[in-house]
């Protein structure tokens, strides 16, 4: 078997893309919110986003509920047991199919809503603060873009690698 060199020098590679630059101002907002979600309201993110949708659309299916939320299916079906456990969240047959389950909020569920809106519109005006209105435009303008894009983009970035050769294995 072929001994392998160690790569010494820098390959000089981009590092900043815009999903990178992206990635990290969300994580970033994510952790700070997150924090204050539980403290204050006793849910985690995760939570406080499923439990927005169901309130927008009570009565919405789980598979609705991820189809919304961006969630892995695994995720949000634990973070719904979880809500359910605690009496936020209702699991109600369907009335009109009883293969459905369909998701409602409890009082609790509610209330804890409404106080995870109180602070996300805090950290919404916060942000919105950061940059002037003209800017704020043009970002929100440049990632609504961006999501529009994305298939095509993947789709274009997936042709122009398939064209090139595989790489050589070494052995």
């Amino acid at each position: 078997m072929p001994r392998s060199t160690i790569q010494r020098k820098p390959l000089n590679l981009q590092v900043d893309y815009v999903t990178i630059t992206l990635d990290v101002a969300n994580e970033r907002m994510k952790a700070q919110a997150a924090e204050a979600y539980q403290r204050e309201c006793g849910v985690s993110l995760r939570e406080v986003r499923l439990l927005r949708f169901i309130a927008n659309e009570p009565g919405m299916t789980l598979t609705r509920l991820i189809e919304c939320s961006y969630l892995e299916k695994t995720l949000a079906s634990k973070a719904i047991t979880a809500l359910v456990r605690r009496g936020l969240v209702l699991r109600v047959i369907g009335e009109s199919d009883a293969r459905q389950v369909c998701l409602y909020l409890t009082d609790g569920g509610v209330a804890v809503v409404l106080d995870a809106e109180r602070i996300g519109r805090v950290a919404l005006k916060a942000f919105r603060e950061a940059l002037s209105d003209e800017e704020r435009v043009i970002f929100e303008r440049c990632l609504h873009k961006l999501v529009q894009a994305a298939d095509e983009i993947m789709v274009q970035t997936f042709s122009q690698t398939a064209k090139r050769p595989p790489a050589r294995k070494t052995v």
